[in-house]
């Protein structure tokens, strides 16, 4: 798995967007996105809300992208 992006909503909400593959052995390609919703709570641990997975479509991600290049992550 690879993190892409970890957006900060205040102190204690966040969004990370993941790459990933779960295969035997080493995956040729990281193929599939995962969206985590995060939330401290009152005990200070961080705990999973929310995930959203989605299989990667590399030719629709740079279309998305060409038209709305505020959705593109931070990293590659």
């Amino acid at each position: 798995m690879e993190i892409l992006e970890i957006r900060r909503y205040g102190a204690d909400t966040a969004v990370v967007v993941t790459r990933g593959e779960v295969v035997k052995g080493a995956p040729k390609k990281l193929g599939k996105l995962a969206t985590y919703t995060l939330v401290r709570e009152a005990d200070g641990q961080w705990r999973i809300a929310a995930v959203q997975k989605t299989k990667h479509k590399g030719l629709m991600e740079a279309v998305s992208f060409k038209f709305q290049p505020a959705t593109k992550p931070a990293a590659h």
